[in-house]
């Protein structure tokens, strides 16, 4: 019995991108192909796939999988089954912090009190974020950065959220000086908790982002995060003053924000990519570097002269590389994709 890729994708909750790209890297290559050229895949593939996505929730990235595969004998398995159990070590653990802290929250809801915002988004972290966006290290670094800042932030959170909802309720540009400021304020503020970390920068924005159910406790909503987003590209794109000329603003003042909303899903895309250790030439990568380029030359009007110069202000000030999202790892990855297509350019927001 032979499965399309499809149906084996239906079937094992996956995309098809996700299986074309394991057989691009050789990962889970299918063992037959129809006279039409279709994928079919057979039970010893659909075997090696149960082990693929067994050794994915162990966090291992898709090459340490592939070293993996290679050892077929009791000493591998031995292995996983020893990964396995430090992975469900580790959740227990969690899951008893987690209980810890509700018991807590429960406790004061029964006096009557009501707890802090930041003891809400701990324990939705916990429960949401702690393993569909956050590493262990990843919300250890975040709690740390917490402790003993939560008080002093929630009055400036608090303050920041009433002038966004004053902004839009006022109907009030993005582009205007109050509300760039409150977009570097916001993003400022978020850098501080994740100790600047771009890359949880952008997880921080995506769990957000795709979360309704954060939107009630934190007060910002997709409307409020786009005005932010929307804003910082207009506060970055005055920081392209000191590296472009007169006309070459007038195209950027056309462009650039234009393209603002589709930035953080592909840096996310990418960044995902470089975590599972994909290959920076491999297809599904590549595929994305075309769509990075795209849209940098997008930003400049389609001026390829432009285009070179954003890259090179973008590269040696550290201004507008702040809250973009983009750090030396990721840039250094999308560049070497980048290069397979033949330019030497690293596009950015």
């Amino acid at each position: 019995m032979f499965l399309k890729i499809g149906e084996l994708a239906r079937r094992a909750g996956l995309t098809v991108r996700a299986l074309r790209h394991y057989g691009d890297i050789g990962l889970l290559v299918p063992s037959e192909r129809s006279s039409g050229g279709y994928r079919l895949y057979d039970r010893k593939d659909v075997a090696r796939l149960y082990r693929i996505q067994a050794l994915r929730r162990l966090d291992l990235s898709l090459a340490e999988i592939g070293a993996l595969l290679v050892d077929n004998d009791a000493g591998g398995l031995a292995g996983i089954v020893e990964r396995q159990v430090a992975q469900l070590d580790r959740e227990i653990r969690q899951a008893s912090a987690l209980r810890t802290h509700l018991l807590a929250m429960q406790g004061q809801l029964q006096a009557s009190e009501e707890p802090a915002i930041d003891d809400w988004l701990v324990a939705l972290e916990s429960m949401v974020a702690g393993a569909k966006y956050f590493s262990d290290d990843e919300l250890r670094t975040l709690a740390s950065q917490r402790d003993g800042q939560a008080d002093a932030v929630a009055p400036e959170r608090a303050e920041l959220t009433a002038l966004l909802h004053e902004l839009i309720a006022s109907g009030a540009s993005p582009e205007i000086p109050q509300s760039q400021a409150l977009a570097q304020r916001w993003i400022g503020m978020l850098l501080a908790e994740t100790g600047g970390d771009e890359g949880l920068l952008m997880k921080l924005y995506d769990m957000h982002w795709n979360e309704p159910s954060l939107h009630s406790l934190t007060g910002v909503d997709r409307e409020g995060m786009r005005f932010i987003s929307h804003a910082m590209a207009f506060a970055r794109l005055q920081l392209y003053a000191a590296h472009c000329s007169e006309s070459e603003m007038a195209t950027l003042r056309a462009h650039y924000v234009a393209q603002t909303d589709a930035w953080p899903p592909l840096i996310a895309e990418v960044r995902q990519q470089m975590l599972q250790g994909a290959l920076a030439d491999s297809a599904a990568v590549r595929a994305l570097a075309l769509r990075w380029q795209a849209l940098s030359l997008a930003k400049a009007g389609g001026d390829a002269a432009l285009h070179i110069k954003l890259q090179d202000a973008f590269r040696n000030d550290a201004a507008l590389r702040a809250g973009s999202g983009i750090d030396a790892p990721l840039a250094g990855y999308i560049g070497r994709a980048i290069a397979q297509l033949g330019t030497a350019t690293v596009p950015s927001p």
